[in-house]
């Protein structure tokens, strides 16, 4: 009889340790939000609506909100949306970010893996032309190494979610300022 009760003590300490464990690590991860306040352009193009292409090139820059609040920067960040067919279509993302945060600098990358999913064009009018890009990433994935004074580089990588929206109008591209957000970012 005592040998089940210890058994029982065991199994509960090892079940409150094990939900506690898990849990714990999960409680100190938070969002990391990179909301540009200002972008700015430097290329873009677009195809037809139905069978072609668009992108965008920009640099962004704003504040971050999360486990690391401070600024960030996106320099060179390239979207581009294209379809193949009728039926399919591919968003292509290249997301540069740096953020400062304190002491701390975090630098990485947003991409959009296969399948490419969760972009669309916009289509202008007349004879159909493409006029714009729609991005809405859920499935994006951002890989970055967060340098903090005093500790060894720390290399992290999980899913983001990124929207933004580009119209293309004659010699010059506008939108609306990007947002990336870098779930369950590992806290300080």
């Amino acid at each position: 009889m005592h040998g089940h009760k210890k058994l029982a003590v065991a199994m509960t300490a090892m079940s409150i340790g094990a939900a506690g464990g898990p849990a714990a690590n999960a409680a100190q991860a938070q969002n990391e939000v990179l909301a540009a306040s200002t972008t700015t352009f430097t290329g873009g193009g677009g195809g037809w609506c139905f069978k072609g292409s668009a992108n965008a090139t920009f640099s962004a820059a704003g504040p971050a909100t999360g486990p690391y609040p401070g600024t960030f920067t996106q320099i060179n960040a390239n979207v581009s949306v294209s379809v193949p067919t009728w039926t399919s279509r591919t968003l292509a993302l290249s997301m540069p970010f740096t953020i400062s945060s304190g002491s701390t600098t975090i630098t990485g990358t947003a991409t959009n893996p296969p399948p490419y999913a969760g972009g669309s064009l916009l289509c202008g009018s007349g004879s159909m032309p493409t006029a714009g890009v729609i991005v809405a990433a859920n499935g994006a994935t951002y890989t970055a190494t967060i340098h903090s004074k005093g500790h060894p580089a720390q290399n992290v990588s999980g899913t983001a979610q990124v929207s933004a929206a580009f119209d293309f109008r004659p010699r010059y591209v506008v939108g609306t300022p990007p947002t990336l957000t870098l779930l369950n970012f590992p806290s300080p």
